[in-house]
């Protein structure tokens, strides 16, 4: 009998790894936008967020890799996903960028698959 890595380990803490990556994705973009990759040092303020989007994602690493120490990683990879989901929404509301049909309709079939994925748990 296989123990249940609990709320946390299964689903919080791995969301916690979705939303700072999500937030990481969205800094490593307003970085790429204030950064002149011939001239780097000329923007302090790029590399500062390039820095904080490193340390991010640093940050979500270490959180992951403890999540899987208590969950199976075939139970939590699958909220990987929600990435594909965020990231392009965060881009609509912060940078205001577009979102075509196509898009949400990616969205609907994701939410869906993780739907699927999560009835499997139960």
């Amino acid at each position: 009998m296989t123990r249940s890595p609990g709320l946390w380990w299964g689903l919080a803490a791995p969301l916690v790894c979705v939303v700072v990556i999500a937030g990481g994705q969205l800094l490593f973009k307003i970085a790429s936008g204030l950064i002149d990759f011939r001239r780097p040092l000329d923007e302090p303020r790029g590399l500062v967020v390039l820095g904080v989007a490193l340390a991010l994602y640093g940050g979500a690493t270490l959180l992951w890799v403890a999540s899987l120490r208590h969950a199976p990683l075939g139970r939590v990879y699958p909220l990987m996903a929600l990435s594909f989901v965020l990231v392009p929404l965060a881009a609509m509301f912060v940078l205001r960028e577009q979102l075509s049909p196509q898009y949400w309709a990616g969205v609907a079939l994701i939410v869906a698959g993780l739907a699927v994925i999560g009835r499997s748990w139960s």
